[in-house]
């Protein structure tokens, strides 16, 4: 007889499930973030009451630390069927101190950040050059400046020259004319009046379903038409004046724009800007390098689609997404419509390929809102974020897509035709990234200085999710602050290039990027798990790998940095001659 043990058996140790190659957690309880996002009445009948807004991460108080603003909206009351509309402003922004740890603490009264403007969008900077960050609410109905003095704000709007009456969607600072200091540009959506809306407040009808109107080139001529843009130069001191039409940003007839950004897309210097407009052909405005603009959006293969077609772009997100040294372009857009990627030749003029890097079937039955490129493993390649959600809350009912919509996030991996592509590994995320929301404006910003970027989504009706990064690191980083001569005391505009293990990665510093929202002022290069240098193959320990850093400022001024570590932060202060 032979008798057998159970007790290996027992004890062997069981089959684990592989950990996820994406793990992002949801950190806004523990960190205290508790305010509930306000966007008009829960039907969204009237346009303004489906964009929803965006955050900022900024340094507000100077301790070294990334600090988190929410915008907010606001309430509306329909009077007489909609006949006439009514703003409740019955919601605030909010300002989180960051305590470390995971563990925020909402200032909002004590640091005078408290706004119960509707606000869209929300720009970081030092735009009065004193070395404290301010901040820009562009909103429906007035925009409000936040000028920071010593870590509390205060409403300088008027005094600044700043007033923009419209609907502001979208607001970007930089060194235009490279005069040292920062100037605005303001991207507005529509014109859009409560006391008498479109059509008399009567909605749209899509199979005995009534939703809301859309902008002009969806709902016809004169039925919410677009509101010019505005162009502020700084002349010193934080004071602006409104110079829209000598810088050649005014348009014959006025579009609807969401995002805008400033980037040097031909690599000459001199930033250029970019703008979403809603089913409406997007713009390049082209840096003369004399304080004026051209729009070249047409011949530079901006301004359509891969089939010639306008799209409803709302977010644009920057970066040289396949390492060739130049900046490209993504374009979020609406439902049944891929989100568009416009690769850069190297001398500012794009190319649609969107399909052949994988991110336009992947993306036909979402709408897109901001997002933006980053390196979310440290593998050395860029992967992508976008937010979703539906401007109909009534949007399955017409056969659309939902209301709520998982948000995506797309792997970047070397090959294809594009020379990269993007797999869309949502289902392989952990955590609450890709939760099924109605999202809008994203915040990307290294709240606990691990190296990797964490990310704040605010969901319309919702507290905002705050997702720390807690991906598995698969290579080294580097973290560039820069410190710039006063008055551009970020080097907003300036390039940065970074070479390690012999790769090359550039960014450039512009916090304003995807829609809505203002990002870390750091920049994060994921370098890739990196070999030692030849002369130092006997030590493979991370001490023995360094990194040369390029940066060309926006005054003209360059430098290089040599043998700088890795898996840390370096600070690159500009030279004064």
């Amino acid at each position: 007889m032979h008798t057998f043990s159970l007790l290996p058996i027992l004890l062997a140790p069981q089959a684990q499930e592989p950990a996820p190659p994406f793990l992002f957690n949801d950190m806004a309880s523990n960190a205290g973030i508790d305010v509930v996002n306000r966007s008009g009445d829960p039907r969204r009948w009237y346009i303004p009451e489906s964009n929803g807004c965006g955050a900022a991460w900024l340094d507000y108080d100077g301790d070294g630390d990334m600090d988190l603003f929410i915008a907010n909206g606001a309430g509306m009351t329909y009077h007489d069927d909609g006949a006439r509309l009514e703003v409740v402003h019955d919601a605030s922004s909010r300002l989180y101190r960051n305590d470390g740890d995971w563990k925020f603490t909402d200032v909002t009264e004590e640091a005078g950040a408290g706004s119960n403007a509707w606000i869209n969008a929300v720009t970081a900077a030092d735009a009065d050059g004193d070395g404290d960050t301010d901040l820009y609410l562009a909103c429906f109905g007035e925009d409000v400046y936040l000028r920071n003095e010593g870590g509390r704000f205060v409403d300088a709007t008027a005094e600044s020259g700043l007033g923009n009456p419209l609907w502001g969607a979208g607001a970007s600072f930089c060194d235009v004319d490279r005069d040292g200091d920062l100037d605005l540009f303001v991207s507005n959506y529509v014109v859009f009046d409560c006391d008498a809306p479109p059509n008399g407040g009567k909605r749209m009808e899509i199979d005995g379903v009534e939703v809301g109107l859309g902008p002009e080139g969806e709902a016809g001529e004169g039925i919410n038409p677009g509101a010019p843009n505005l162009f502020f130069e700084n002349v010193g001191k934080g004071r602006f004046r409104e110079a829209t039409q000598a810088a050649g940003f005014a348009l014959e007839k006025p579009l609807c724009s969401y995002a805008c950004v400033f980037a040097d897309v031909d690599s000459d210097g001199w930033p250029d800007l970019l703008v979403a407009n809603d089913l409406q052909p997007a713009n390049l405005f082209h840096n003369r390098g004399d304080g004026t603009f051209e729009d070249q959006a047409s011949e530079r293969g901006f301004a359509l689609d891969a089939e010639g077609k306008p799209t409803s772009a709302m977010g644009l997100c920057v970066a040289d997404v396949d390492g060739d040294g130049d900046l490209d372009v993504l374009r979020t857009n609406f439902d049944f419509e891929p989100n568009s990627l416009h690769l850069n030749d190297g001398a500012g003029r794009f190319i649609e390929r969107a399909g052949p890097a994988g991110l336009a079937g992947a993306s036909v039955d979402r709408l897109g809102w901001g997002g933006g490129f980053f390196d979310a493993d440290l593998d050395g390649d860029l992967d992508l974020f976008v937010a979703n959600g539906h401007v109909y809350p009534q949007a399955s009912e017409i056969g659309m897509n939902g209301w709520e919509q998982e948000s995506q996030l797309f792997e970047g991996v070397p090959g294809g035709p594009t020379g990269m592509r993007w797999i869309d590994v949502t289902e392989r995320v952990a955590g609450a990234l890709a939760a099924p929301r109605s999202a809008r404006g994203v915040a990307f910003g290294d709240a606990d200085d691990d190296g990797d970027l964490d990310l704040v989504i605010v969901d319309i009706d919702r507290v905002p999710r705050l997702l720390r990064n807690d991906t598995p690191h698969r290579g080294h980083w580097l973290g560039v602050r820069l410190a710039g001569n006063a008055p551009n005391t970020a080097g907003l505009g300036a390039r940065v290039a970074v070479e390690a293990g012999g790769r090359r990665w550039i960014q450039e510093v512009h916090t304003s990027d995807g829609l809505y929202s203002s990002h870390d002022p750091r920049l994060f290069f994921g370098l890739g798990p990196l070999a030692p240098a030849a002369d130092t193959a006997d030590r493979a320990d991370a001490a023995s790998l360094r990194a040369t850093v390029r940066v060309s400022w926006p005054s003209g001024r360059t430098q290089t940095l040599t043998d700088i570590p890795l898996d840390r932060f370096l600070t690159v202060r500009e030279p004064t001659e």
